[in-house]
C-alpha cells in the first residue's frame, strides 16, 4: 500500500447499532462483510482505512480480518484495532464481561480519572430497546455508576486489602446534554470530595462526565459511601426481613377486608401454621435517622451501588 495514497475511512460498528449505519461512512459488522463478499470493495482500488466503532468486540474484529484476506482484500483494507482493557469483575461489580462499560481506566491526577468508554453489541441495556441512531441515555448512567464503583475501588478501597466494602448511593442526578452515538467515548471523573482515612466507612462525592466528540454528552453528579461490608449486611437483613413482614401483613389486611365484604372468612398465617421460633421483632425507627453503629447518623433511605 502506498504511502502517498490518499485514505478514506470506514467505520465499523456492532450490528445493535443498525440505525446509526444509515450514516454515509458506517457499516455494521454484518453488512461489511456481506459487501466484502459481494464484491464491494474491489470496484476501485482506493485504499480504505478501517476502523471499529461501539459494539465491535476482538472476536468480530478477527472474524472481519479472515474474511478480508479470503477475498484478497488485505492489501487495500487498512485494520486498526486494540482491544481494550476492561475494568475487572471486581471493580465494575459486573458478572459478565458484556456488560462492562469501562475500560483503560487511568488516573490523570489526584483528583481526576479517565476511561474510554466500551459498550459490548450484547450489552444487558441494548438487548430489549435499541432505536434510532443513538445510544439510550440508561447506558451513559450505567457508565457513570460503573465508574465511581471503579475508581473507587482500585484507588481508594485498595488502600484497605483486608476489608470488602458494600456501596451505597446516597445521591445521583444525570444531565443529558447531547446525543451519545456507537463511537469512541471518554469517561471523566472528577472528585468533589473524599473522606477516606476511616477504613470503616469511605464517603464521596464525585462529578462524571461523559465526552464524545469535543462535546459533553451527559455529566453525573453522585455522592456514595462504601462502608465495611460486615456492619452494613446485617442491616440489610434486618430491614429486609421488616419489608416481607410488612408485605404479609398487608395481603393479609388486604384478604381480611376483602372477606368482611363477601362475608367469607380469611385465615391469617399465625392461624395456618403451628407455633415456631420467629426472628426478634424488628420496630420501625422513631426518628428520621438511625445509628450505624460506627457512631455516625445515616440517611434512611439508601441504594446499594
Amino acid at each position: 500500500m502506498s504511502a502517498k495514497a490518499t485514505f478514506r475511512t470506514l467505520l465499523i460498528v456492532g450490528d445493535r447499532f443498525a440505525g446509526f449505519a444509515a450514516q454515509k461512512g458506517v457499516l455494521t459488522v454484518s453488512r461489511f462483510i456481506e459487501e466484502m463478499r459481494l464484491g464491494v470493495f474491489s470496484w476501485d482500488d482506493q485504499p480504505i482505512r478501517v476502523r471499529a466503532g461501539q459494539g465491535v468486540t476482538a472476536e468480530d474484529w478477527e472474524h472481519v480480518c479472515d474474511q478480508a484476506r479470503l477475498f484478497g482484500l488485505t492489501e487495500r483494507l487498512d485494520f486498526d484495532f486494540t482491544a481494550p482493557e476492561l475494568a475487572g469483575r471486581g471493580e465494575a461489580h459486573k458478572h459478565r464481561s458484556c456488560n462492562t462499560l469501562i475500560a483503560d481506566l487511568k488516573r490523570e491526577n489526584d483528583d481526576l480519572f479517565s476511561a474510554r468508554l466500551r459498550v459490548h453489541n450484547d450489552n444487558e441495556l441494548l438487548i430489549d430497546h435499541q432505536t434510532g441512531e443513538h445510544v439510550q441515555g440508561m447506558v451513559a448512567v450505567e457508565a457513570a455508576r460503573q465508574m465511581f464503583l471503579a475508581v473507587s475501588e482500585r484507588y481508594h478501597a485498595s488502600r484497605y486489602l483486608a476489608r470488602s466494602y458494600y456501596y451505597v448511593i446516597e445521591s445521583m442526578n444525570t444531565d443529558f446534554e447531547n446525543f451519545l452515538f456507537p463511537l469512541d467515548a471518554t469517561v471523566e471523573y472528577r472528585t468533589l470530595r473524599a473522606d477516606i482515612d476511616d477504613p470503616e466507612r469511605l464517603a464521596l462525592t464525585a462529578e462524571i462526565s461523559l465526552y464524545q466528540a469535543g462535546r459533553r454528552a451527559s455529566v453525573t453528579t453522585v455522592t456514595y459511601t462504601a462502608f465495611h461490608e460486615a456492619a452494613l449486611v446485617t442491616k440489610e437483613h434486618r430491614r429486609a426481613r421488616a419489608a416481607v413482614e410488612h408485605a404479609v401483613r398487608t395481603a393479609e389486611e388486604t384478604a381480611t377486608a376483602a372477606g368482611a365484604a363477601t362475608g367469607t372468612t380469611s385465615v391469617t398465617t399465625a392461624e395456618k401454621t403451628a407455633p415456631r421460633p420467629t426472628a426478634p421483632e424488628v420496630t420501625a425507627p422513631a426518628t428520621p435517622e438511625t445509628d450505624t453503629g460506627t457512631g455516625t447518623a445515616e440517611r434512611p433511605v439508601l441504594v446499594g451501588a
